[in-house]
């Protein structure tokens, strides 16, 4: 019993929902609503779940995959089986559907469209060229204006929003650069293996930089205040920066991942900034 709680929770990928918990907390606290509402709180519930049941069901479309790039994860390890996966992740989107039915009309319509956004992504679109990334960036970043829509202000989530979307389509482009060993075996036709590691790395490097532009905007337009300049410029800047470099540099497999998970790390820091600085 304790062997199959320990896989639920770690094919759920804690840090990846804990994350998006907190994006949408930082959504709800930005339209800053007079009190915190039940609507606010059954909001988060809901995300959590939809995110968790498309960590699942990732792992789920993504086994044999994950034979060959990630032996060590739940399903091919063995710790769980896949009628096991994918029965979690019809729960969990359930989950997330149902109480967001209850926190608001417009917050289950969104829901609802997420969560077809990433049944189809993990289903299909994953497999190709750019149009995965871009959905899985849509929803990374429309967490944020969920969060504030939830709050009352959908408007006050477009900005982190828009960061979000940037920071991770560039994330995404570094992870299937890294992922490409087992995605061609796959038959997978991801940006690096159609188009080149050059051109990946061109893309990826154009989000980055589109991003830290972007990112200047709300401080100059009086949006966010200083503490939020110190901190990106800080905490973000630096670690963009790193990345475009050693990106460039060497693109082997090992130095991809662990660019991915720096850059996972620092969206905490991207966080920090929007709520010290709001």
């Amino acid at each position: 019993m304790l062997q199959k709680a320990v896989a639920i929770f770690l094919i759920i990928r804690p840090v990846n929902a804990f994350i998006g918990a907190l994006s949408v907390a930082l959504g709800i606290i930005l339209a800053k609503p007079a009190t915190w509402t039940s609507q606010a709180t059954l909001a988060m519930i809901s995300a959590v779940s939809i995110l968790a049941g498309a960590n699942v069901i990732n792992d789920y479309f993504d086994l044999e995959i994950d034979r060959i790039n990630r032996p060590q994860r739940i399903l091919p390890s063995g710790r769980m089986t896949r009628r096991g996966a994918l029965l979690l992740a019809i729960i969990l989107f359930a989950t997330g559907n149902f109480f967001s039915i209850f926190a608001s009309t417009r917050l289950f319509g969104l829901t609802a469209l997420t969560t077809s956004l990433l049944f189809w992504y993990s289903a299909v679109l994953k497999k190709q060229p750019l149009s995965g990334n871009l959905v899985v960036s849509f929803v990374s970043g429309v967490t944020f204006v969920y969060g504030a829509l939830a709050g009352g202000s959908w408007q006050a989530g477009i900005a982190p929003g828009v960061f979000a979307f940037l920071f991770h389509f560039g994330r995404e482009i570094i992870k299937d650069i890294e992922d490409r060993p087992g995605d061609s075996q796959d038959g997978a036709r991801t940006l690096p293996i159609v188009y080149g590691i050059t051109t990946a790395r061109v893309v990826a490097s154009s989000a980055f930089i589109v991003l830290l532009i972007c990112m200047l905007a709300p401080f100059a337009l009086d949006v966010y205040g200083r503490t939020y300049l110190a901190v990106i410029l800080a905490g973000v800047y630096p670690v963009v920066f790193y990345v475009l470099r050693q990106m460039w540099k060497d693109p082997s497999v090992a130095s991809m991942r662990r660019l991915s998970a720096i850059l996972k790390a620092d969206m905490l820091v991207g966080l920090a900034a929007i709520y010290f600085g709001r």
